[in-house]
This record gives structure tokens, sequence and C-alpha cells, in this order.
């Protein structure tokens, strides 16, 4: 399996983490801002297995309350 489908997994699962969001909180977020996403699918994000389309970028930014730029940020 692939370990480098995303640049952003990591940093979203560390952003997820200091706002003390679970996996199903963060998923609950996106989902009321209209994104169809799956605990699996943002799981998979994160492990970099899946590749993070510009939609999922867009409401994962919008959803963790930080500018798109700092998903891209080590």
């Amino acid at each position: 399996m692939r370990r480098d489908a995303n640049l952003i997994g990591r940093k979203v699962a560390k952003l997820r983490y200091q706002q003390e969001l679970t996996q199903d909180m963060l998923v609950a977020r996106m989902q009321v801002l209209q994104c169809n996403i799956t605990r699996a699918v943002l799981s998979n994000i994160e492990l970099q297995k899946y590749v993070a389309t510009d939609k999922h970028v867009f409401f994962l930014a919008k959803a963790l309350r930080v500018e798109i730029a700092e998903l891209f940020r080590p």
C-alpha cells in the first residue's frame, strides 16, 4: 500500500490531535459543511494511503479552522 499518496495526511492528523478531535468529530464537522466524507476516507488520508482531492483539502482546512497553506507546512 502506498504511504505517499498525499502531502497533507500527517499534518491533518497532527492538527486534529492538537484540537482534541476524534476522526468522527472531524468528519462530522466536514459533513456539516456539505463535504461527503467518511471516517474511513479520513483515516486513509491521514495515513497517506488515499489521495486527498482539492475538495478534501478545502473542507479539511475549513473544518480544522486553518488556512489551506497550513496543511502543506511541515
